[in-house]
């Protein structure tokens, strides 16, 4: 499944509700009427109504809703009461500090917080019309066992929605062979056991691996290592936020791959959309947080 599939196998579905916080910039509103015209979302725009009437007329947005707010903080506290009430199916960031709004998301009495960490995943659709995850490039630096197990389950969980019923995850390090000497691998082969034995289920772990063998079977053959993988990875874990970054852009800007992005973890999706995301990422990125929430 591709992202063309995935918009097909959504529209079937009811639109979701977006509560989106302090929405200011027109881009944001384009990004919303592309989706809305769709049919996959019914935008909830919570902001300073003026700019945002004007804005919907710019930009020809028709089926949305508006709660007004006076400002960041209120916009972003009225969109995430807004999701837990049932309002709303997803949350958006609009014009907000990212940790302002997740400050919100993490309140321990009106927020969506679950319990389990939460997590950004890319989403990347590859040459073969499949999606390949790579996950955390955006939100938690440098995280602990725990913490990657959650992030594991997280992503798991997201391409379960996606269709992957049992997703291969790779705990990606610069080696396949456990050396005290580079922390990510000591961390990978812990989790490996764990999920051998059987403390995180429905999911295939392998760690550490180094890129080439969680992408490439003719590698596995090459370096001899066998493995339930064997070079199709549908997840790949990175060792902290600076290697999923690097190795998130790369795939869009080197290899070009189709891509979106959202934080899983909470309640609900979170998207996250950024000023340099293109309109075909700011799309994808929109489909994936529909797709996965729970409507």
């Amino acid at each position: 499944m591709g992202f063309k599939e995935l918009l097909k196998k959504t529209v079937k579905g009811n639109p979701a509700v977006i509560a989106i916080a302090y929405p200011v910039k027109e881009e944001i509103f384009h990004a919303l009427k592309e989706a809305a015209d769709l049919g996959i979302c019914i935008p909830l725009l919570i902001g300073n109504k003026d700019v945002i009437t004007e804005n919907t007329r710019n930009t020809n947005l028709k089926n949305y809703k508006i709660i007004p707010a006076e400002n960041e903080h209120d916009a972003s506290k009225k969109a995430v009461a807004a999701v837990r009430n049932g309002d709303a199916q997803c949350l958006m960031k609009g014009h907000v500090a990212t940790a302002a709004l997740m400050k919100e998301v993490l309140n321990s009495e009106y927020g969506l917080k679950t319990g389990r960490l939460l997590s950004h995943i890319a989403v990347f659709e590859q040459g073969n019309n499949t999606f390949l995850g790579v996950t955390d490039g955006g939100l938690n630096i440098s995280p602990d066992i725990n913490e990657k197990v959650d992030i594991i389950k997280n992503a798991a969980e997201l391409f379960r929605s996606l269709g992957t019923m049992m997703p291969k995850v790779a705990l990606l390090s610069a080696v396949e062979v456990v050396n005290p000497a580079i922390p990510s691998t000591v961390e990978a082969a812990a989790i490996d056991r764990m999920a051998k034995r059987g403390q995180i289920k429905d999911v295939i772990i392998e760690g550490p691996l180094a890129l080439d063998l969680a992408e490439s079977k003719k590698a596995c053959e090459l370096k001899g290592v066998h493995s339930e993988i064997e070079g199709d990875a549908d997840i790949l874990v990175v060792p902290d936020i600076v290697s999923g970054n690097i190795l998130g852009k790369s795939l869009i800007y080197h290899a070009q791959f189709p891509s979106g992005g959202i934080v899983i973890g909470a309640k609900s999706p979170i998207i996250l959309l950024s000023r340099s995301d293109t309109r075909v990422e700011k799309l994808n990125s929109i489909l994936l947080g529909v797709s996965s929430a729970n409507i």
